[in-house]
């Protein structure tokens, strides 16, 4: 009978591959062969002896640590080293603009100080408007608004405020005018009347402040002799028969004004025009009693004016009076016989 070799021969391969693994799994097979250690200069070969061992992974803190002391760097991709460059040139000019700008804002602060404070914009005229009366020249030069100045170191406000302290003055404006002048406008007060005060004479403005002090008042100029609390210069007289005399004395042509002393006698009030001795009443529509006053005294009879209705001015003649009463009246209206 033929035997089949091959089928044999796979019979014998599968029997000892059997006895292997029963030897393997029981430990009682022969003992492997150590490996040798690796030859001087040769690397160690890895489990399949195929290369060289692989190198660890380095943590990311030793990448850092790495990176620290100048390590090598790992290879950048060419567009991204390019785009890097591009953005540290941008950077760079950025830096470059924003210094030049710098310098030339400072140059350009340093050129208009130094303008500002040259010849060529300092005070060379100083025009006053509508001051007559006020220190304007004192305070000017306490502010040093004076020829040679700078423009640039004057101070308006605190200029328009020392004029303003001037109990003359209502109100004042400063206008710097470039290159070299300098202009002061000032609205004064108008005085009216002296009036006695405390022993001294004080000279009312129309709004009722007093502007100026006087031993005696001057040869010519209305009077107003109603007793009242002095506020002092620059302060305003509060009341409000003062208030109506010096209306109807401003209502009064001057010449006519300058000749006139208003009085109180009891509640109402009185005034000497021109050695006439008028009665003016209480202290309303003062302006119209002015001008009914400035129209009859002309032409009124001897006597006593009275303008207390100023649409239907009336004169009293001394006849009608009483000597008694005409007495009192010549005193207390300082009239002269």
């Amino acid at each position: 009978m033929a035997v089949d070799r091959n089928g044999v021969r796979g019979f014998m391969a599968a029997a000892a591959a059997t006895k292997r693994g029963r030897q393997r799994r029981t430990g009682k097979g022969p003992a492997r062969r150590k490996a040798s250690p690796p030859a001087a200069g040769r690397p160690p070969r890895g489990r399949a002896g195929a290369g060289p061992a692989r190198r660890p992974v380095p943590e990311p803190a030793e990448l850092l640590r790495r990176r620290r002391r100048g390590g090598p760097d790992e290879a950048v991709d060419p567009d991204i080293a390019r785009r890097r460059s591009q953005v540290a040139e941008q950077k760079a000019r950025s830096l470059l603009l924003r210094s030049l700008m710098i310098l030339a804002a400072l140059g350009a602060a340093g050129l208009i100080a130094w303008l500002l404070n040259s010849p060529y914009l300092s005070i060379e005229e100083v025009m006053v408007k509508g001051s007559s009366n006020a220190a304007v020249e004192e305070v000017l030069v306490r502010h040093q608004v004076v020829e040679g100045r700078p423009l640039a170191a004057i101070r308006v406000g605190a200029v328009e405020e020392g004029l303003a302290a001037d109990p003359w003055v209502v109100s004042a404006s400063v206008r710097l005018v470039f290159p070299t002048r300098i202009e002061v406008y000032v609205r004064e007060r108008e005085p009216v009347a002296w009036m006695p005060m405390e022993g001294r004479w004080a000279l009312l403005a129309d709004d009722g402040v007093i502007v100026d002090y006087a031993d005696d008042p001057r040869p010519a100029g209305s009077v107003i002799h109603i007793e009242v609390e002095d506020p002092g210069l620059g302060g305003e007289v509060e009341n409000d028969d003062v208030f109506g005399a010096l209306r109807f004395l401003e209502a009064l042509p001057d010449d006519l004004a300058a000749q006139s002393a208003v009085h109180m006698i009891g509640e109402e009030i009185w005034v000497n025009a021109g050695n006439r001795p008028v009665r003016l009443g209480t202290s309303i529509e003062m302006a119209s009693k002015a001008e009914s006053l400035h129209a009859v005294i002309g032409i009124a009879p001897d006597g006593v004016i009275d303008v207390t209705a100023p649409g239907r001015p009336a004169v009293s003649p001394w006849k009608a009076i009483k000597p008694l009463e005409k007495r009192e009246l010549y005193l207390q209206l300082q009239l002269k016989l």
